[in-house]
Order: structure tokens, then C-alpha cells, then sequence
């Protein structure tokens, strides 16, 4: 499958999520470089979310999912344990991550959270789909956690009134 395929078949599927309602403002951002293109739009608690392609390396990044945790804490440990469960095989078929299929990585710099996802090839439908439904596990499971209710206050419009 060619790049241009690849980037088509991206486009298309947070597109989609746009047009369901599950993303608001939904466009394409030029870039700088050409070597990637980027997607923007409101997801959860109307926040501004930002992904990038990069088709030489197959890589779909959520870049910035989680601002202000820093590295090795334990919300960077935890939220690098919760990743690396969603392909354990209790979770079921539907929900996990498979390895083979779609490679995950998480990055912090200089506090910033991103999420990778390497695209194997002939697999880049199925690990689109995969790293939206982790990303959003990510927000509506990890952060619903009890510990992290200040943090969705701080970084996620959640109302303290309604904590």
C-alpha cells in the first residue's frame, strides 16, 4: 500500500469519528516539514487534540495526550502499566491491542505524555481504530480514577463542582 493509501485511509477513518459526533472541529493542519500530516480536533471536555502521520515510519501519534506529569512518576508509571494491559489477553478481543497488528509506545518529554502507534503494513485500518479506542480508554477509564480527579480539573475542564 502506498503512503498516499495509508494517509487516505487515516483521513478518512477520524473523519468519520467527526461526522458520528465523537470529534468536534475536526481539520487537517499543514506542517512544516511534509513529512507528516496532522489532524486536529475537540474530543473529551472540548480539549484540543492533536495527531500526526508520519507515513516513511508508519507512526500515528497522539501527541500530548497527558500535559504536566512528570517523568517516572507514578502517574507515568501507571498510565505506562494501563497501556501495556490493553493487549493482555484477559482484555477481551474487542477491546485489546494486538502486538502483532500494531506496535504502542509511550513518550514523555519534558512532562508531556504522546502516545505512538507504529502501523504494520497492511494493518494501518485496523491500528487507527485501535489507538483512538485506547486513547479513549485512556481518558474515560484511566482518568476516572479517584487519584486523578484534581488533574481532570486542572487539564480537563472537569468541573470541581461536579468531582
Amino acid at each position: 500500500m502506498k503512503n498516499s493509501d495509508d494517509i487516505e485511509t487515516i483521513r478518512a477513518l477520524l473523519q468519520h469519528y467527526a461526522t458520528r459526533g465523537a470529534f468536534r472541529s475536526f481539520s487537517e493542519v499543514a506542517t512544516r516539514s511534509g513529512h507528516s500530516v496532522e489532524f486536529q480536533f475537540l474530543w473529551f471536555r472540548d480539549v484540543k487534540f492533536r495527531v500526526t502521520y508520519t507515513p516513511a515510519t508508519r507512526t500515528l501519534t497522539f501527541v500530548d495526550v497527558l500535559a504536566a506529569v512528570p517523568a517516572r512518576s507514578a502517574m507515568d508509571r501507571h498510565l505506562r502499566a494501563f497501556i501495556a494491559s490493553r493487549s493482555d489477553t484477559s482484555v477481551p478481543e474487542h477491546r485489546r491491542v494486538d502486538l502483532k497488528r500494531v506496535g504502542v509506545s509511550v513518550r514523555n518529554r519534558k512532562g508531556a505524555i504522546s502516545v505512538a502507534f507504529i502501523l504494520k503494513p497492511r494493518q494501518v485500518e485496523y491500528g487507527a481504530k485501535k489507538a483512538v479506542h485506547l486513547i479513549h480508554e485512556v481518558l474515560m477509564d484511566f482518568l476516572n480514577e479517584p487519584q486523578y480527579v484534581q488533574y481532570n480539573v486542572d487539564h480537563f475542564n472537569l468541573n470541581p463542582e461536579l468531582a
